[in-house]
């Protein structure tokens, strides 16, 4: 997990795991995901096989904000989306065969139909929760391995 740098980081970590957060969530939805034996544990490489790492360098939760300068309102959204990028390298020799990176949002369809709701409108909890990050995560994950089965 890449540590995040951005100001939505901030507005992320408003409760919308619950008692968990991103980083938490989504390192078991990965373990989920991949439940291969990890690189290390291979203890005699041939030269075909091959390791993959899986790195989560950007990612935000979804939410709708109004600023209002006086009598002004700018209304600020943004949607969830999450992006996962792998390698694919020999074991053996540590070299890469392939970069791939993969970003996946929810559709602006969906997204607009949750900013409509009783939770949004009253922000009793937040519009996304933890299950809509795994659902964006393991769609992102389904994209990368048809990449992989592509070119493996």
């Amino acid at each position: 997990m890449v540590p995040r740098k951005d100001m939505k980081r901030y507005l992320d970590q408003r409760g919308v795991f619950g008692d968990e957060n991103f980083d938490t969530s989504i390192h078991t939805t990965l373990q989920e995901i991949f439940s291969l034996p990890l690189a290390r544990e291979v203890t005699a490489p041939t030269s075909a096989d091959l390791g993959l790492d899986v790195l989560i360098p950007s990612f935000q939760s979804g939410d709708y904000w109004d600023i209002s300068l006086g009598e002004i309102g700018f209304p600020i959204f943004w949607r969830p989306k999450v992006t996962v990028a792998f390698r694919l390298y020999y074991l053996k020799s540590k070299k890469t065969k392939l970069t791939y990176s993969v970003t996946q949002k929810l559709s602006w369809r969906e997204y607009l139909s949750r900013l409509f709701t009783w939770r949004a409108l009253f922000g009793f909890q937040p519009m996304f929760g933890a299950k809509d990050m795994d659902r964006l995560l393991y769609l992102a994950c389904h994209k990368m391995l048809d990449k992989l089965r592509k070119v493996a």
